[in-house]
Order: C-alpha cells, then structure tokens, then sequence
C-alpha cells in the first residue's frame, strides 16, 4: 500500500507540475497575442499609408497634369483674343475711313482713298487670322475611370498564409554530432518559398517550460522540407525544434514544438589506471611512447594498496572500482586502436 501510495503522490505531482508548465505556457502565449496584434495593426496601418500615399501622389500628378493642359489651352485662347482683337480695331477703323470716304466728291480725291482702302483691305490682319479656335473648351479626354481599382479596393483581404507544417517525427535522426529533423505541409502549398528552423537546447522533455526558456537560434531560407543541423555539441538531454513556411506575402505560423533525446556519451579518464602509453590529462589524451617507463611506480603503488585484509564493505567497494577499471581499460583500448588506425 505504501508503494501505491508513493506512485498516487509522484503522479499528482507529475501532474501538477505539466499543469503548471502548461499554464505558464497560456500565459505566455496570451501575452504574445497582445503584442503580435498590435505589431500586425501596426504593419496594416503602415500598408494603408503607404496606399494612401502612392494615391495622394497619384492625385497630385494627376491634378498637375489637369492643370497643365488647363493652362496651355488659356494660353492658345488668350493670345487668339487678342490677336482678334487688334484685328477688330484695326478693321473697325478701315471701316470708318471707308464710310468717310463715300461723302468724298472730288473724283481724284476718291480714288486716291479708293486705292488706300484697298491696299489696307489687303494686307488688314482680319483677312488673315483664322477664325477656328486653337482650343476647345473640353477636358474629356483626362477624365479617369477608377472601377477596376475601386474593386481591387474594395476586395482587399488579408494576405492568406501558409498553413503551420507538420515534423516526421519517425524520420527525424540524431547521430554522432547531428540532428536531422523532416517536416511535411498539410496541405499541398506550390506558393512555399522557404522554411525557417528554430531550434534550442532543453533539459527537460514536454512542452517547453517559459521560466527555463533558451533563446532560438534560427536557420533561415531552406528550400526544402528537410534539414540537418551539423558540428553539434550535445551537452543537454534534449533539444526543441519547430518550424514555419513563408511565401512571398508572409511567414506561417509555427509547428508544434518537437522534442528529441540527444543522448551523449560522456566519460573521464583515470590517469591512475589507464595505458602506460597514454598520457591523460585534463580535456585531452594523447599516445606517449615513452610512457611505459613508469611501470614498476605503477606496480609498487598498487602492491603497497593491497597489502591490507579489507573488510566487507571495503571488499564490495573493491569490487565496483576492479569493474570500473575493466570498463576504463576497455575503452582505453578502443581508443588505443582507433589511434593506431589512424597513424
């Protein structure tokens, strides 16, 4: 019954602690909805600055271009106005010497005037001038029709993002000093343009603990769904991956975090009872030819601590550490061949 016991309480508190983590993880991930909506309202508003400038210069341009041809046409108008004008004078003047001329009575007289009105008839500015304006009062032709782009405006959606992928667990590898995770899309996407890896060590298995959060480090722009991370050092239990998808509009969410053991084989080295020939230090071991000189200090040492009867507890001691060094000379051994496989 006290065994059964124990297992209720190391499950309830088992329990407690996911539950905890898991709530720190809501907790969490509440605050990051507070602050990606406002740095999404942040990039629309941007967006439709931009958009509302990109307008506003079009407006400008436009409204230029209006004005222009505004004052072009004035210009053409005005000077016709005037040329006209003069010519009315100057014609309106002819015909007031003319109509004076009809009361001349003196025959030389009058065809002397006769032949000055003829000649100012000829070259009068109001036989010469076109009578058709240069411009007409119309301004159709810069009017714009805005209802394709009105509707464009008017479907505005938000940008449709990739799907969150999905890791192979199964095909996922750790090997000597790499991980290779697989990933697949749940949905057929030809949009994908590429994945973004995070990934980060852990010491603990589950859902990610925010307290003991690392920072994640980031492999950017992989073109497929797969990637091997290399050159790595596994000094914790575990490690986090997740993954997003990214087209040219925008970055997915993130996949479920994934979790895998990065087993280590980690051991020291005891320069007591390893090869004579085998110099070992703190962080290093290297093949020492002459190091079989120190046998008999060796031999002498190891005579001199056997020269007691040991008690039982001693005897079983005795027996871990004697197994301790047969494992130790075994793998000092390996180590020993694979350094005379390589000279």
């Amino acid at each position: 019954s006290i065994i059964i016991w124990d297992l209720i309480i190391t499950t309830l508190a088992n329990k407690n602690e996911e539950l905890h983590n898991f709530i720190e993880t809501l907790n969490h991930l509440l605050a990051g909805v507070q602050v990606n909506s406002s740095r999404v309202v942040s990039d629309l508003e941007e967006e439709f600055d931009t958009l509302f400038s990109i307008l506003e210069e079009a407006k400008e341009s436009m409204t230029n271009t209006i004005k222009q041809e505004q004052a072009r046409k004035s210009h053409e108008l005005q000077n016709q106005m005037l040329q006209s004008t003069n010519a009315l004078e100057s014609s309106e003047e002819l015909l007031e010497f003319a109509t004076h001329a009809l009361d001349i009575k003196d025959q030389e007289a009058f065809t002397k005037a006769a032949k000055q009105i003829k000649d100012r008839v000829t070259m009068a500015p109001a036989f010469r001038l076109t009578m058709k304006p240069k411009a007409t009062d119309t301004m159709s032709h810069l009017m714009v029709d805005f209802s394709q782009e009105r509707q464009l405006l008017q479907g505005l959606r938000f940008l449709p993002v990739p799907r969150a992928p999905e890791f192979e667990v199964q095909d996922c590898l750790v090997v000597d000093n790499a991980v290779t995770v697989v990933w697949r899309m749940p949905a057929e996407d030809s949009k994908i343009d590429h994945h973004i890896l995070e990934y980060r060590k852990a010491n603990h298995e589950g859902l990610p603990r925010v307290q003991d959060e690392r920072c994640w480090e980031i492999v950017d722009n992989i073109k497929t769904t797969e990637y091997t991370l290399t050159g790595l050092k596994f000094d914790s239990k575990f490690m986090n991956f997740r993954v997003r998808a990214c087209n040219k509009a925008a970055a997915g969410d993130y996949s479920d975090p994934v979790t895998l053991e990065t087993k280590a084989f980690n051991f020291g080295f005891d320069p007591s009872s390893s090869h004579l020939n085998l110099k070992v230090e703190e962080n290093s071991v290297e093949w020492d030819p002459q190091g079989s000189k120190g046998l008999d200090s060796k031999v002498k040492g190891k005579e001199n601590k056997g020269r007691y009867e040991p008690t039982l507890h001693q005897s079983h001691s005795a027996e871990l550490l004697l197994l301790r060094r047969i494992l130790a000379s075994v793998i000092h051994m390996l180590i020993l061949y694979k350094l005379l496989y390589h000279l």
